[in-house]
C-alpha cells in the first residue's frame, strides 16, 4: 500500500496499516489501544471495523485534526453514529515526591542497587551461556590511582584483583604500573566478584600483548596475595609467588602463625 501525505503530522501513517493489524489481533467489539494517537489514524481504523479505541495525545494543537478526521461535530446527513469522547487531563502535582509521601503505601525495593556502573562501557561476557566473550575491547591507561587500582581512558577505576600491595612497596609498584601501560592497550576480564566495596571494577588486567599485570606485581615481589576476596586464579597466584621463592624447586612449605598478607615460604629439601 501507498504511503501518506506528511502535511499535517510529522509522522503520519496510512490508515491501511493500522487496518491490517487490528483485523489480525482483534476481534469485532475489542478494544484497540494507541498511547500515541497522532493524527487519530489507528481510532479510524478501529472505529471502520467495528472496533473501540482509546487514545492518548499529549499535544493538544492536533486535536482538530483527530475531529476531523474520525469525523467528530459532523453534521452530514449520513454520518456515522459512533460516539466519541474527549478528556483533557489536568497538570500533574509539581512535587511528585510530596505526593508520593500521601499515598497508603510505598514501594520500597529492598535490593540495593548500588553499582553504579555504565553497563555500555564493560563488557562481562554472556550471561546466557555463562561463558566469558573471548572479543577482547582494548582500553589505554588514563592514569595509575594507587598501586593497585587504575583508571582507565572511559573513566572506569579498575582494581587489580587477587593482589594486595604492601605500604613499603606503594610507590615501587605505582611506576611499574606508569612505566609498563605507557604508550600501550590493556583488556580486561573478569570473575564471580565485579566490584570492591568502593565501587572499583575487580578484573584481571592483561597488557595488549597478554602480559598479565596481576600476575607480574606478584613476581616482582611488588605485591602479596589478597586474602580479602576469593577469585578463580587463588591457586595459580600462589604458585606464583611458591616458584618465585623457590627457584631452585624445592618443596614448600607455610610457616604458620602469621599475618596472611606477610606469611612467607620457607625452603624445605624434599
Amino acid at each position: 500500500f501507498g504511503g501518506e501525505r506528511q502535511d499535517k503530522h510529522l509522522a503520519m501513517f496510512p490508515e491501511e496499516l493500522p487496518r491490517r493489524l487490528t483485523r489480525m489481533f482483534t476481534f469485532v467489539g475489542d478494544t484497540v489501544l494507541d498511547p500515541f494517537l497522532g493524527s487519530g489514524t489507528t481510532s479510524l481504523a478501529a472505529k471502520n471495523l467495528a472496533r473501540n479505541s482509546i487514545g492518548y495525545e499529549i499535544n493538544s494543537g492536533f486535536l482538530p485534526i483527530i475531529e476531523k478526521k474520525l469525523g467528530i461535530n459532523s453534521k452530514e446527513l449520513f454520518a456515522d453514529n459512533a460516539d466519541f469522547e474527549i478528556k483533557v487531563k489536568k497538570p500533574g502535582p509539581s512535587n511528585f515526591s510530596r505526593e508520593i509521601e500521601r499515598l497508603p503505601y510505598i514501594f520500597k525495593d529492598k535490593v540495593r542497587f548500588d553499582k553504579k556502573i555504565d553497563p555500555g562501557k564493560l563488557n562481562y561476557g554472556s550471561k546466557v551461556s555463562g561463558k566469558e566473550l573471548r572479543r577482547e575491547e582494548f582500553y589505554s591507561v588514563k592514569g595509575v590511582i594507587s598501586s593497585e587500582i587504575i583508571e582507565l581512558n572511559n573513566g572506569i577505576q579498575v582494581r587489580l584483583l587477587g593482589v594486595k600491595c604492601l605500604e613499603e612497596n606503594e610507590q615501587r609498584a605505582i611506576d611499574f604500573l606508569r612505566q609498563i601501560t605507557k604508550g600501550t592497550q590493556v583488556f580486561l576480564r573478569y570473575d564471580a566478584v565485579k566490584h570492591d566495596e568502593h565501587n572499583n571494577v575487580l578484573a584481571y588486567v592483561y597488557l595488549k600483548n597478554k602480559t598479565f599485570l596481576n600476575a607480574h606485581l606478584l613476581k616482582r615481589g611488588l605485591a602479596v596475595l589478597d586474602t580479602t576476596v576469593d577469585f578463580r586464579l587463588k591457586d595459580k597466584f600462589l604458585r606464583t609467588i611458591e616458584v618465585m621463592n623457590n627457584p631452585s624447586g624445592l618443596r614448600v612449605v607455610k610457616k604458620q602463625n602469621l599475618h596472611p598478607e606477610r606469611a612467607f615460604l620457607q625452603r624445605v629439601e624434599g
